[in-house]
Formats: structure tokens, sequence, C-alpha cells
């Protein structure tokens, strides 16, 4: 099945990121490939709570936040509690953390994709394009 075309536009992202200044540039790459409607939290908690009253389309999530961290907020999403709607919810970590054993904890806890920043727009695009295809194939 060839890949299609993704209608950005009609999609609505989620940013966890703690850094405000990083969180806007993030926003910025995601309205250039058309996203019209981009939340913003500046933590896994806040994410989690914006989580049991709407349902984003995707999610690009940093790491290392505080008081809930990435790796907590992925394990939460998956587990399906605390009034998750859609514990598949597509979330791909952006963050500057490379090391050998947090992707792998990543992996384990069944993440959609892992980009290190600094992301370019056709990296942070391809990911997208990729982890929505693969979505699609399996439905």
């Amino acid at each position: 099945m060839p890949p299609r075309e993704i209608a950005f536009d009609k999609l609505t992202f989620l940013v966890v990121e703690d850094q405000e200044y990083v969180r806007s540039l993030i926003t910025q790459l995601l309205k250039r490939l058309g996203v019209r409607q981009v939340l913003e939290v500046a933590d896994g908690s806040s994410a989690l709570t914006l989580l049991q009253t709407t349902t984003p389309d995707f999610v690009l999530c940093d790491i290392k936040m505080d008081p809930v961290g990435g790796l907590e907020f992925l394990r939460l999403v998956r587990s399906g509690k605390d009034g998750i709607t859609d514990a598949r919810l597509p979330v791909v970590f952006l963050t500057s953390d490379s090391d050998r054993a947090t992707v792998m904890a990543a992996i384990e806890n069944e993440v959609d994709g892992y980009l290190v920043k600094p992301v370019s727009l056709n990296d942070l695009k391809a990911k997208i394009v990729s982890v929505l295809n693969k979505r699609r194939s399996r439905t």
C-alpha cells in the first residue's frame, strides 16, 4: 500500500515541551507544514490532564521534564488509565537525549518514533508521515 498524502491542516498536534522557546519553535515548524491546531503544554502532567478532555491526532513530546517526564507520560498513555481515551495515540519523542538506554526505554514503552533535537522541517515531516502511514496500514 503506497504512502498516502497527509492532510496536515486537518490534524491536531499536542506539543509537550518544558522550554517555552523550544515549544514555540516546534509549533512554528508544524505551522509551516500546514497544521492549524497545535496544543501546547509544559510537562507530562499537564498533557495527561489535557488528554482527559481532548484527543489530539499526534503528540510530540520531550523526555526530560518535571514533574512528569516523557517516558512516564508515555507509560501512562499506553496504560489507558486515568481517563485516557486513546492508549494508541501516536507519540514521537523529540528530545536532546540520544543515550542508548533512553532510546531503548522509549522503544520498550511503545513510542512511535524518536527524533533528536535540533530537528529539521524535512525530518519532522518524514517522521510524522511515516508514523501515520504505518498506523493506517495496521487498521
